[in-house]
């Protein structure tokens, strides 16, 4: 059985593959410091599953936390007793990297697209809402690129923590309106209809410079926010675990 580990800037999330979907957890990723405390915490998480760590014998890393990288290797040895594939852009995944430094591309964007590429087509476009929010373009199996922007939580922490009469609100509902009553709405309006209209401009422009009409993917932990007014044609929150299993199969370590 696989493990797989996704570790962004604010979370890190372990998942295995268990039939048709994956068992996963979510904790935070500045938690922990050494391979102790992780595996205190994650052979707990898998025994309440009734699964036996023991069982585990393959280990994918995607990690945009380099200072954790030596932890999470010293986890697989120590308790796994196997050597930790991590995640980086090479041409062995079924994508091609036509881009001025492939090594710099985050581990969470090579997973995304390899996963959305071999799941869906080989004209994708990405979304993925974490920390930051990232848009992947590939066109023909060929990753061209894309953009990078903060995150919604990343903004409204940053309006909260910078403005000191505007408070830190739910974002959970998006306000019909674009006028908004009151000053919670217009947080809601201001970060939530600027993001997801923002990026549907952004889709389109990508559209119309390359000429093509990709397969639209939405995927992470605040995606569902902006879901109902965000152009996409396919949501799934796993499509980072898929492109790691599938990162795996074209690699033998």
């Amino acid at each position: 059985m696989n493990l797989y580990i996704d570790v962004g800037n604010t979370h890190t999330v372990f998942g295995v593959r268990s039939g048709e979907s994956f068992r996963k957890w979510r904790l935070s990723t500045r938690r922990y410091e050494t391979e102790d405390e992780i595996f205190s915490h994650l052979s707990t998480l898998l025994e309440s599953e009734g699964l036996d760590y023991k069982s585990i014998d393959g280990i994918v890393i995607s990690s945009v936390v380099p200072s954790l990288n030596r932890v999470l290797r010293r986890l697989s040895e120590k308790f796994f007793k196997v050597n930790p594939l991590f995640v980086v852009a090479d041409d062995m995944c079924g994508v091609k990297w036509p881009v001025k430094d492939p090594k710099a591309i985050g581990a969470d964007r090579v997973a995304n697209v390899v996963g959305a590429v071999h799941e869906y087509s080989k004209d994708i476009l990405v979304v993925d809402f974490g920390t930051a929010i990232t848009v992947d373009v590939v066109k023909d199996a060929s990753f061209l690129g894309g953009t990078i922007s903060p995150g919604i939580m990343t903004m409204l922490y940053s309006l909260f923590s910078s403005a000191a009469k505007l408070p830190l609100i739910d974002l959970s509902i998006v306000p019909k309106s674009s006028i908004g009553k009151n000053t919670e709405d217009n947080i809601r309006i201001g970060i939530l209809k600027l993001v997801a209209y923002g990026l549907n401009r952004i889709i389109e422009d990508v559209e119309n410079e390359l000429n093509y009409h990709p397969t639209v993917v939405v995927t992470g932990g605040q995606s569902e926010m902006v879901l109902d007014i965000l152009r996409h044609d396919i949501y799934d929150p796993d499509i980072t675990l898929k492109g790691m299993e599938w990162y795996k199969k074209f690699h033998v370590v």
